[in-house]
């Protein structure tokens, strides 16, 4: 399924809704600024995630709205349905990598696992500084992509 198109507010419709990295590409990357992000979330996924994490990956951020020039792209690794040592293992590796990544990639990386804060659920409402841009309320239901 296609991703829908952004609401009255400029925001995905509520919900977690799938896509490749190229319908990502195809609906938000209109402007050279918006290619680049997805370039680096594709380079971040291949160098960085694919091979020692897989997925599921979720994409957020004022990357999913109709901001010309967003400030960020946030990517959360879902390991909730992974074991211990997968967890911990992401843990670190967010925790040792988080600042490098957003140097080099130019993007928000969280982890979201067992009994912590819930990185999915919190990306889909508008956020203070959304929902003040917007004329919202804060914890307005938005969407958000899982990548696969």
């Amino acid at each position: 399924m296609p991703i829908p198109a952004l609401n009255e507010h400029g925001l995905l419709p509520a919900g977690v809704h799938d896509c490749t990295v190229e319908e990502m590409h195809a609906s938000f990357a209109w402007n050279e600024y918006r290619r680049h992000l997805v370039e680096s979330f594709t380079q971040f996924l291949t160098d960085e995630i694919h091979d020692e994490f897989g997925s599921p990956v979720y994409a957020d951020g004022s990357f999913v709205t109709d901001k010309e020039r967003p400030s960020d792209l946030d990517v959360v690794l879902d390991l909730r349905d992974r074991s211990d040592a997968e967890n911990w293992r992401g843990l670190m590796f967010m925790r040792e990598h988080q600042a490098r990544i957003r140097e080099q990639y130019g993007l928000d990386f969280w982890i979201n696992f067992p009994r912590a804060n819930d990185f999915v659920a919190f990306f889909q409402y508008a956020g203070h500084k959304t929902a003040k841009f917007r004329g919202l309320d804060s914890r307005h239901p938005k969407g958000i992509l899982r990548v696969g």
